[in-house]
């Protein structure tokens, strides 16, 4: 569990623990915010993992004693027991050394802290995959928490932007170079529609994924029979769990389909991030990250690098690395295979405490953007108007046709290149252009606000839109 004191990734001020045992970036005392962020420590611990498999092993025995297997005592001493804090840790995790087993420590170990009366209906009819996958899908549905506060976050903060910057003249840029123009308002009312389009898919994936494993042996319930049926049903109503319509040992999908949803989030967050990135370029330097506290450079003190965002970035890099031992979690050969269940040992935590610490880092940049309008304008009118090429184009097919139009547009920006001069002076000295186009219409084409098309249309639309609600979860068969 992370200490009390915890720093929240990128935030200056707050006490730091001072627990310096960490060896990987994961538990580094100086580099884990990067890697993480306390709630997902908290989620992913060892502690919440173990609490987990204990309050399996009680809502087991409760949902067993409802249907009149477990005597009623027996279930509430076993959920009494059922607290981490009454388990020892390191004899767990001898015992583990020394069976190779990760659950049999765990059920000696509330055995040893009940009668006997009680300890022999302790994990009653299941096995430990049932227990450690059910367990799993407790620490994936509080990762959904999680995530479903970071996304309203984000949100928030993107609505914020499009409403303040929704006539905000910017270039829209393509290969890396300027298009046309476009408002600010309408680059960031495309990434709210993405981030809606995400949560959709993992709020739809929820039904699928946050489902409980109870089977036995290979998933037959041979140790309970029939009344098995009523027992998943209960002992999935009790964890607040989805049951399966079948039950199985190698069902990776499921938790796969959540994993590489967080991956895809993940991605959108990199694209976001990777703009704001960009966008700082000296030469571009449209918007900012914070500054407040900020060294750029121990050797450049004029340097104020985009290292949050590059951040969001790297940590993508970072999720989508693991995407391969996410897929390979699909993949199950026989009726049980551990070299396909451990692997959730590992990419399950690493990818939410990832995915943790670009939530918290896209966040502050996005709440403390500084944006340019002047610099906007200032990059627009480095083409001299070029960027309106298509609208000067499109005024003068209706005369000469489309393609004749392109050509001649073509010709008008090579010119003015080549002369040096502005693109808006050479259309407007061009005897076709005053031939076909009118004054008017000319004086349209030229102006960057009738190059934005429905750009404020397209903000305004995507503003009028409620997020997703969450759904009601409600137990069934999944």
């Amino acid at each position: 569990m992370p200490k009390a004191g915890a720093r929240n990734p990128g935030k200056t001020g707050s006490p730091v623990s001072q627990d310096i045992a960490g060896a990987s970036a994961f538990d580094s005392f100086y580099l884990k915010d990067r890697y993480g962020s306390p709630e997902m420590r908290a989620i992913w611990s060892d502690r919440a993992m173990v609490q987990a498999w204990l309050d399996c092993e009680a809502a087991l025995a409760h949902a067993e004693a409802e249907v009149g297997i477990v005597p009623k005592s027996a279930a509430r001493a076993i959920a009494k027991a059922a607290r981490v804090d009454n388990i020892s840790l390191p004899a767990m995790r001898e015992e583990f050394d020394r069976t190779w087993n990760p659950i049999l420590p765990l059920v000696n170990a509330l055995r040893a802290r009940l009668p006997e009366s009680a300890a022999k209906w302790v994990h009653w009819g299941a096995t430990s995959k049932n227990i450690m996958d059910t367990g799993s899908a407790i620490q994936i549905k509080a990762t959904c928490r999680v995530v479903h506060d970071g996304l309203d976050r984000i949100e928030r903060a993107l609505v914020a932007l499009a409403r303040k910057h929704r006539n905000t003249l910017m270039a829209a840029r393509t290969h890396g170079q300027q298009a046309i123009p476009v408002t600010l308002g309408y680059k960031v009312a495309v990434w709210i529609d993405e981030i809606r389009r995400q949560r959709e898919r993992l709020l739809e994936s929820e039904k699928r994924v946050l489902v409980c494993e109870f089977g036995g042996a290979v998933g037959t319930m041979a140790a309970t029979g029939k009344i098995g049926l009523r027992i998943q049903e209960r002992f999935a109503a009790r964890l607040g769990l989805r049951y399966p319509t079948i039950p199985t040992k190698t069902a990776g999908d499921r938790f796969a389909e959540f994993f590489l949803i967080l991956s895809s989030i993940s991605g959108t967050f990199s694209k976001i991030a990777a703009a704001v990135y960009n966008h700082q370029q000296t030469d571009i330097d449209e918007l900012s990250e914070f500054s407040v506290g900020k060294v750029g450079s121990s050797a450049m003190p004029h340097k104020l690098n985009p290292v949050a965002s590059g951040s969001v970035v790297l940590l993508f890099r970072l999720i989508k690395a693991r995407a391969t031992a996410v897929l390979d979690y699909v993949h199950c050969e026989w009726e049980d295979d551990h070299r396909q269940g451990e692997t959730l040992w590992s990419f399950g935590p690493e990818v939410s405490l990832l995915f943790g610490a670009q939530l918290e880092m896209l966040a502050r940049v996005l709440e403390t953007l500084i944006v340019k309008p002047e610099n906007m304008l200032r990059n627009l009118d480095r083409t001299g108007g070029a960027v309106l090429s298509e609208a000067l184009m499109m005024a003068l097919a209706k005369k000469m046709g489309r393609d004749a139009a392109h050509a001649h547009v073509l010709s008008l920006s090579r010119l003015s290149r080549a002369e040096d001069r502005s693109f808006c002076e050479v259309a407007r000295s061009d005897a076709k252009v005053k031939e076909f186009v009118s004054r008017r219409d000319l004086d349209k084409a030229l102006d960057y606000r009738s190059g934005i098309g429905l750009s404020t249309y397209f903000v305004d639309t995507v503003l009028k839109q409620a997020p997703p609600p969450p759904r009601p979860r409600r137990v069934s068969r999944g």
